[in-house]
């Protein structure tokens, strides 16, 4: 996968734009487990294809938890400490269905 590392990013650390290209802002440039995590939604886009992902990802709150849930689990093999912190960003930053105790339970290993 191809990083591109850009300041116009604002709203997020990273975003997968296709399956081998992420942008990510200059802060977290080095941050394995927000490339880990981007990594994840690359294969996901690559098995499910691009313009399928985007579709469902911004239209199925269902494919968007799924989505998120994988690739912040690998996010956790990196930072196990920050657990509740991606359960709150999970409940606050995508528009999901849940709650912080459903959002930990769906992350908990």
């Amino acid at each position: 996968m191809r990083v591109f590392c850009t300041p116009l990013l604002f709203w997020a650390d990273g975003m997968t734009v296709t399956p081998r290209l992420v942008v990510v802002h200059p802060r977290v440039r080095g941050d394995a487990g927000l490339l880990a995590h981007e990594a994840v939604h690359c294969r996901q886009m690559r098995e499910v294809g691009m313009l399928r992902f985007w579709w469902w990802y911004f239209t199925n709150p269902a494919f968007r938890t799924w989505a998120e849930v994988e690739a912040y689990r690998v996010s956790l093999c990196h930072q196990p400490h920050a657990l509740r912190h991606f359960a709150r960003t999970l409940v606050r930053g995508y528009l999901l269905p849940l709650d912080e105790q459903q959002a930990v339970a769906l992350l908990a290993p």
